[in-house]
């Protein structure tokens, strides 16, 4: 079974290929880290999520260009020469891609095999689930869901590709369409359907999957911030809050912030967050890294923070005083 919504969303990708030929022709202060070169390569660039300049740094100059679209005639992906088909959104966001072929090739026969040439091309941190479903993006579909794809696409940006899914979700759906062409397709969103057990978790102990964790099945709440100093919160636990932005920092470009005591986490920016104590006038200041796009961000917005327990991150202040706090790895800020 086919399905319309996939013949939608590769028409553009057809009326190109209908005269394709052959694929083988900031500042810091004393008060926070010291920045350094770049040790963390961005699990996006050149990838969905990613930026067009990105894809355009790995693969050179397109061989096409329309609206909102580039076209590569054969890049080539894990020994196979692809027609690359790059989507972005206003903001040069790259939103899907499509691997197009002339005929199937032998080499893209497995699952395995599949899901390995996606990964040429998905966010580097995805997992997917190797059993494929059926859903509205085709008959042969494998959910997937990336850590850093959640900073990218947010409710709106759904709803303007006509996804749906978690945070994070994306799908690699094959041969969706009714066509000469064999194409092999990675969008944002899992459009509701399961992951296997070992990317999100089972829903009992008969192994069945469960369906995509919320964010605050994913995040629990941190219900005490004071239990992080001490100790009462174990290191890589997730966790999410709310609070108020009272200091940030953001890198040059090319450079990191190098935080943590025990473990090093190199962020593109920095900001410290009073988070409320429950019953009390008081706060708990909790000092996050993150990787995201924190240009939007300023002192005293505030904000809803998902991340992992990081261990804590000391420093001197302006009265040479060491300070420390506990320090999150932040996979998704959000504005309230």
């Amino acid at each position: 079974m086919r399905f319309l919504r996939s013949c939608l969303l590769l028409a553009v990708v057809l009326a190109l290929l209908a005269f394709q030929t052959s694929p083988g022709a900031l500042a810091q202060d004393d008060a926070t880290p010291t920045a350094a070169t770049p040790e963390v390569s961005d699990p996006l660039a050149g990838r969905l999520g990613g930026t067009l300049t990105s894809v355009i740094e790995i693969f050179g100059p397109a061989d096409l260009t329309e609206d909102g679209l580039i076209r590569y005639d054969a890049v080539d992906l894990n020994g196979q020469s692809t027609i690359l088909v790059v989507y972005h959104d206003d903001n040069d966001t790259v939103t899907r891609l499509a691997l197009v072929y002339l005929t199937r090739p032998d080499t893209l026969a497995t699952p395995d095999e599949i899901l390995g040439l996606a990964a040429t091309v998905a966010p580097a941190d995805g997992e997917c689930q190797t059993t494929a479903t059926e859903s509205t993006l085709g008959a042969e579909v494998y959910p997937c869901h990336s850590v850093a794809l959640m900073t990218v696409f947010d409710a709106d940006a759904f709803e303007a590709l006509g996804a749906s899914g978690g945070f994070g979700d994306y799908s690699v759906a094959v041969d969706p369409l009714f066509d000469d062409y064999f194409e092999i397709l990675i969008v944002p969103g899992s459009d509701g359907t399961e992951l296997d057990p070992g990317v999100v978790p089972v829903a009992d102990e008969s192994g069945v999957p469960a369906a995509t964790p919320t964010m605050e099945e994913q995040y629990p709440l941190l219900e005490a911030p004071e239990a992080l100093m001490d100790g009462d919160i174990s290191t890589g636990e997730t966790l999410s809050f709310s609070g108020e932005i009272v200091t940030l920092q953001i890198a040059e470009f090319g450079t990191q912030f190098r935080l943590g005591q025990d473990q090093t986490l190199g962020v593109s920016s920095l900001f410290q967050v009073a988070v409320p104590i429950e019953d009390t006038t008081d706060v708990e200041v909790l000092f996050i890294g993150y990787n995201g796009d924190a240009t939007n961000l300023a002192v005293g917005d505030q904000i809803t923070v998902y991340g992992t327990n990081y261990g804590t991150q000391c420093f001197d202040n302006a009265l040479d005083e060491e300070i420390c706090q506990p320090l999150i790895a932040a996979d998704l800020v959000q504005q309230q």
